[in-house]
């Protein structure tokens, strides 16, 4: 019976073992999954081009990782998270753009070409966070680009609006004036529709000083213009 006990405990640890040891394995291949083969980022590139390679035997589709700056004797100086959608087939190599790290300063890659020798030299460590990662937007997550469209938008909205009632009131006060000018014309006894006329080819302003200056038409003259 001791025995048997021993037996079955020993069992269980290989088992234990095992599993923990495919585990690491698992682990390990994720995490190599896609590696870096190389980086370049001269002093006046607007972008670091990282070429990744696709360890797998499936095709990838985009990438997270982590890239870390150090500097020349190894010190983390900072790091970013980065997403690119890049298609590599298995066993491939392919080209990303990054942002450039701190080009105002004229940084560069230490592989890559300088401002001058004492210009900034970094390295970087490649991180692989996941790959082939749909993210799917929801509806309760709005991006700092999606607020500054829709501002934009109200924005334009209100612009369109606000012009609309401008040239609403400008045809008002101009269809107003033709009025005035034949409502003027018919108190003092002159034709209406002829003084519109005149405001059309004039100006209604121009009418208007006309018939202030005028005043009322004397019917005993006939040869008055009305």
């Amino acid at each position: 019976m001791k025995i048997l006990k021993e037996n079955i405990k020993g069992i269980l640890s290989v088992l234990m073992l095992s599993i923990s040891l495919s585990i690491s394995a698992t682990s390990k291949d994720t995490l190599n999954a896609v590696t870096m083969v190389s980086y370049e980022q001269g002093w006046l590139d607007r972008h670091g081009t990282l070429a990744l390679k696709n360890n797998t035997q499936t095709d990838i589709h985009n990438v997270t990782y982590r890239i870390t700056y150090l500097d020349m004797q190894g010190r983390a100086l900072d790091y970013e998270k980065f997403s690119s959608e890049i298609e590599i087939a298995p066993g491939m190599t392919k080209k990303v753009d990054i942002a450039a790290y701190e080009r105002g300063r004229n940084y560069s890659y230490y592989l890559s070409e300088a401002a001058y020798d004492r210009s900034h030299k970094f390295k970087i460590k490649f991180e692989l966070i996941g790959y082939n990662i749909s993210e799917e937007p929801t509806s309760e997550t709005t991006s700092a680009t999606d607020y500054f469209s829709l501002g934009l938008f109200a924005v334009s909205g209100l612009t369109i609006v606000i012009g609309l009632l401008i040239g609403v009131f400008a045809i008002g006060i101009c269809v107003g004036m033709y009025i005035l000018v034949a409502v003027m014309a018919n108190r003092r006894n002159r034709n209406a529709a002829l003084w519109f006329l005149v405001s059309l080819f004039a100006t209604p302003l121009l009418a208007i000083i006309i018939l202030l200056f005028l005043g009322e038409a004397d019917y005993q003259n006939e040869d008055i213009i009305r």
